[in-house]
């Protein structure tokens, strides 16, 4: 049975799908990772550029986004009616106001990439409005399926909308689809009323893209269990159940602890980040993640065997073929990937490790291609890459070894500092006192401690801080009293 833990409760999001026990996917997702693509604004064009067919549009950032006339959905409207392609001024105006959507993030020196084509979507139905489309997913399991659900779709669909049913659609029902295409429409026709209200640029709708992954892993199973701690998401996670008719059990978990250290999962979590992964025999294995490949290095370590060198080294490799192809669906490592099994002597034994990582690799939810053995002995292959890996996100290079190693980021440790706090919210002390460094106390209470108030009214305590000097994001929870109790501990601490 699948399992998802979600940890929800602070700032930095996340969630653990476990598979028979063990968790086999980590999402996290600190707040300044948060992606704006998905996002509706009430924007303003600022510039229009004919020689580019495209405009300029202030939607709130630092950088204004781009929006080519094809995106438009007045253009889209002019195409269908026949009208031969003009220039982008014929269609949109300097200081008008429209609505767009961020379908690409701003990147170094360039904006973000926006369209005017709003596109609403859930599990089943995508819902575009200003373009006249129908599509169905290629993944159904029969052509027929296909072209009754095209006719379903162009039954329903009115003028300027497009409509995309994908797969979870399949073998649902008519009426299922129709009560999300009116929900769909009904958050259209809500987001076009709060324009009329607001100024430009506005942010009318906020994508929860974490919300998402985590409806599409279980649109992705017919059942299981999700256990949550946070009861906003929760009451809406039991509405998408109600209405897709889901067979997932969800669970609101309202205790102290967190989450992930309630439900056992947390130190399983925190090894993900390890440089070595022990097998059960002893060996181990090195993971070396770099900007151009990741490297994986095999070693016997303690494991000597009980039989002939070479069957010692192949039941090496063929345990750590498994942990390896968990470990990289684990810590989302993509792109080129070297490993370094043990050298075998056997061909044979090299097409076995070849056809277990093959089969392996095959559970991954990313396209994993297993391209074979060099004359080295070393097997390529590649993981599809659709964002940071773990490591990427919640690492940082260390400024004390120039970059060779890495160590946890200060937002990482804010944030367990954070969680770790929340844990003793009912103790009935004053106040309670921490060191820590600099950089995960600002972290901790936030752009010029704004979100301090916040967080000692969670707490219902009052938060003293002694900062420890040096490079290294570290903190310690001293002790809880009142307030001139420690106040007088951290005078003590200071001198």
């Amino acid at each position: 049975m699948k399992k998802l833990i979600a940890n929800l409760s602070t700032r930095e999001k996340r969630y653990a799908c476990l598979e028979n026990g063990r968790i086999s996917k980590l999402e996290v997702v600190p707040p300044n990772h948060a992606s704006s693509v998905g996002n509706i604004y009430l924007g303003k064009v600022t510039k229009v550029l004919p020689g580019m067919e495209a405009a300029f549009v202030d939607y709130g950032e630092k950088k204004s986004g781009f929006l080519y006339r094809d995106e438009l959905p007045s253009y889209q409207k002019a195409k269908r009616a026949g009208a031969r392609k003009s220039s982008v001024n014929q269609y949109i105006r300097e200081g008008e106001k429209l609505l767009v959507q961020v379908t690409r993030d701003e990147t170094g020196t360039k904006g973000a990439k926006l369209t005017g084509l709003i596109e609403l979507s859930s599990n089943h139905v995508v819902y575009i409005h200003g373009i006249d489309y129908i599509g169905v997913s290629k993944k159904f399991k029969s052509h027929q399926s296909q072209n009754q659900w095209r006719n379903i779709a162009h039954t329903h669909k009115k003028e300027d909308e497009g409509l995309i049913i994908r797969t979870a659609m399949e073998e649902k029902s008519e009426a299922i689809f129709l009560k999300q295409l009116h929900a769909q429409r009904g958050k259209f026709a809500q987001l076009l009323k709060m324009a009329t209200s607001l100024k430009a640029p506005s942010l009318l709708w906020q994508r929860d893209s974490f919300l998402e992954s985590i409806l599409t892993e279980m649109s992705e199973f017919p059942g299981g269990e999700l256990h949550v701690d946070d009861f906003t998401y929760f009451q809406e996670l039991k509405k998408w159940q109600e209405d897709h008719e889901s067979d997932w059990a969800i669970f609101y978990e309202a205790r102290p602890v967190n989450i992930f250290s309630h439900l056992g999962i947390e130190s399983d979590a925190e090894q993900a980040l390890k440089k070595i992964v022990w097998l059960k025999n002893g060996s181990y294995l090195i993971f070396e993640e770099t900007e151009a490949f990741t490297v994986v290095d095999v070693n016997t370590g303690k494991f000597t065997g009980k039989s002939q060198k070479e069957q010692t080294l192949f039941e090496t490799n063929m345990q750590a073929a498994k942990e390896i192809a968990h470990q990289l669906r684990l810590r989302n490592i993509g792109g080129i990937i070297l490993i370094d099994f043990i050298n075998m002597e056997l061909e044979q034994h090299r097409r076995l490790i070849l056809d277990l990582m093959k089969t392996e690799t095959k559970q991954d939810e990313m396209r994993v291609q297993v391209v074979g053995f060099t004359e080295l002995g070393i097997l390529q292959l590649t993981r599809k890459r659709t964002a940071a890996s773990l490591s990427e996100k919640l690492t940082t290079a260390c400024p004390m070894c120039q970059g060779t190693g890495k160590v946890e980021s200060a937002e990482t440790v804010a944030f367990r500092l954070e969680r770790e706090l929340m844990e003793h919210r009912k103790l009935e002390e004053e106040a309670v006192l921490i060191e820590a460094d600099e950089a995960v106390a600002a972290i901790l209470f936030g752009e010029n401690k704004s979100y301090k108030p916040v967080l000692e009214e969670m707490l219902r305590k009052e938060i003293l801080v002694t900062i420890l000097k040096g490079n290294d994001h570290r903190y310690e929870i001293k002790r809880f009293g009142t307030k001139n109790e420690l106040m007088k501990v951290r005078e003590n601490l200071l001198t």
